[in-house]
């Protein structure tokens, strides 16, 4: 059985630079964050990352459609049905029929649902407090802004223009 080569080759000159390529890192900065956000969750109330993610998009505006809360997240609809099922059976959400639509619900948080979130605020608030430590208030503005502007000018679906 042959073995790799352990011995290292240069760089393709037109390699990626990853370390200074600025996709690669905006996504290493995200997972970070995931990860500690999902073990958070996990730990203090039993919820996976998706199902935070979607109890988080109620809290914020409630009375959004689960394809509001697909529109405005990162997560596919199949993914968010069954975090707000998750969140439905677990009591911790109700859905209401809209007056103008019977064929749309809108989601909302129960009394449940508003005590985990107010529980869990606080420290998924502090994942990022590091990070902000060494951007002062108007950095943190900038930086918010920046990201927004790229994420606008991305194109949309999968295909790469």
């Amino acid at each position: 059985m042959n073995e790799p080569d352990p011995t290292p080759t240069p760089a393709s000159p037109d390699a990626i630079r990853l370390d200074e390529y600025w996709p690669y890192q905006v996504t290493v900065l995200a997972d970070l964050i995931a990860r500690r956000t999902a073990t958070i969750v996990k730990r203090e109330a039993g919820l996976n990352l998706s199902q935070w993610r979607v109890l988080a998009a109620i809290a914020e505006r409630p009375g959004r459609t689960a394809a509001d809360v697909v529109a405005m997240t990162p997560m596919d609809k199949g993914i968010v049905s069954r975090a707000t099922k998750a969140l439905l059976t677990g009591g911790f959400l109700v859905r209401r029929a809209s007056q103008a639509d019977g064929r749309v619900s809108h989601l909302f948080l129960t009394g449940k649902g508003e005590a985990l979130y107010r529980s869990l605020r606080g420290a998924v608030e502090a994942v990022p407090r590091s990070a902000n430590a060494i951007l002062d208030p108007d950095q943190q503005a900038e930086f918010c802004a920046l990201v927004k502007r790229l994420a606008r000018a991305m194109p949309e679906g999968d295909r790469a223009d």
